[in-house]
């Protein structure tokens, strides 16, 4: 008698050529400009992968920035829409990464209780992490990115570097 074996679906590579992952994250962000104070970030992201190594992640996310030593109060927040590609490398269940790409940042403030407006600029971000599998399709995440925007003008004030770092962990699921 012979029994072949043959592959399944579920042992399949993950991740692997044509799947789709979800992820979201919490971190805190920490502005380039001193007129901020450090924020909480939220974020989602859909990504498709190319390759094993290489995907395309679309993310949305926002964060929140009091303003300081202005000589008035209010808070910036900036919603971020970034496209990265991802390179990933395999590492058993762990999984760093390095990732960049280029996004749009719309800049809300609210501006002592009575002043609002907003500013969009476009932006790059460069940075890296890691996922570790803690099931075959579901991992925890953990991720450094420098986002690089410019200067964007509040109905009070203009502010000369919208830059920011952003340190986040998360969760993610392959299908």
């Amino acid at each position: 008698m012979t029994i072949a074996a043959t592959p399944s679906f579920a042992q399949r590579r993950v991740p692997d050529t044509g799947m789709w992952a979800i992820g979201g994250s919490i971190g805190a962000t920490v502005p380039s400009d001193a007129s901020f104070q450090n924020g909480f970030e939220i974020a989602g992201a859909l990504e498709g992968y190319l390759s094993p190594r290489v995907s395309i992640r679309g993310e949305v996310g926002s964060t929140w920035w009091d303003i300081t030593g202005r000589g008035f109060t209010g808070t910036i927040n900036p919603v971020f829409f970034t496209g990265n590609v991802v390179y990933n490398w395999e590492g058993g269940v762990w999984h760093p990464y390095v990732t960049g790409g280029i996004g749009a940042y719309h800049f809300g403030s609210s501006i002592n209780p009575s002043l609002s407006g907003s500013d969009t600029k476009v932006g790059v971000d460069l940075g890296g992490g890691f996922e570790y599998f803690f099931t075959r399709r579901a991992t925890l995440t953990g991720e450094a990115l420098y986002h690089k925007v410019d200067g964007f003008a509040s109905p009070a004030a203009t502010f000369n570097n919208g830059s920011f770092w952003s340190f986040a962990i998360g969760a993610k699921r392959y299908f």
